[in-house]
């Protein structure tokens, strides 16, 4: 396994700082600076495959000029009030299915957050994250939510500090050249990634941000190569 370690370091050795850095926000709750309603909406644009850096990052932005800087949406209970055909949403992104991915997701945490008298937004997704049962995902209650896949499921779960693994082509293609990482499933993948990280000592959210780096370095145009924030 030491060599595993090694292998890793040295193929992405220029981005481990960086990975680094993004994989403690994740851990510390400051994706986006803690504004849960923003990784929601982070995850529901990257639900429908766009690139994250030219269209995702921008559009989320867009969405907190718009309605969290001026206070008029402070919270998942206002957010889940929206409506998917908002002339204003469908302004910052005209797709139906991203919108119904964010208000459904908002709705499914304010009901978490009111049943289990949870302090703030954030800490309804870090509940929802921790408690989830993976294998089960398609039971869900976000699970079950039209436009939610395993990879939105899994990245949501990342934002919100789990320390798991996102089960997407470019991770799943590099870690099967690179390290002989290979599963027949994505849920078999993640149960690899956790095995790998155990092995090399090196945290799954990590593993996913180095990855995502230095992708994002060889070729600019993959939209999931990198998360910003």
């Amino acid at each position: 396994m030491t060599e595993l370690k090694g292998i890793f370091e040295d193929r992405f050795g220029d981005v481990l700082a960086a990975a680094k850095e993004s994989e403690l926000q994740c851990l510390q709750g400051k994706r986006w600076d803690g504004n849960a309603a923003l990784i929601v909406v982070d995850a529901a644009l990257d639900s429908v495959g766009l690139h994250y850096f030219n269209i995702v990052v921008p559009r989320v932005k867009r969405f907190y000029n718009d309605y969290m800087k001026t206070n008029e949406l402070s919270s998942f209970n206002a957010f889940s009030t929206l409506a998917t055909g908002d002339a204003r949403l469908r302004g910052i992104m005209n797709n139906k299915r991203v919108w119904q991915v964010a208000i459904g997701i908002s709705r499914i945490l304010t009901g978490i957050k009111v049943r289990k008298g949870l302090d703030t937004d954030f800490d309804a997704v870090r509940y929802w994250a921790e408690h989830v049962m993976v294998k089960d995902w398609r039971n869900d209650e976000i699970g079950k939510i039209n436009g939610v896949g395993l990879i939105t499921f899994q990245y949501l779960r990342m934002q919100a500090g789990i320390d798991t693994s996102v089960p997407d082509k470019i991770i799943k293609r590099v870690l099967e050249r690179e390290l002989g990482i290979h599963a027949n499933n994505d849920l078999l993948f993640i149960d690899e990634m956790a095995q790998l990280s155990k092995a090399i000592g090196y945290s799954q959210i990590f593993i996913c941000w180095a990855i995502w780096f230095r992708e994002s370095n060889i070729k600019k145009d993959r939209h999931r190569d990198h998360r910003a924030h």
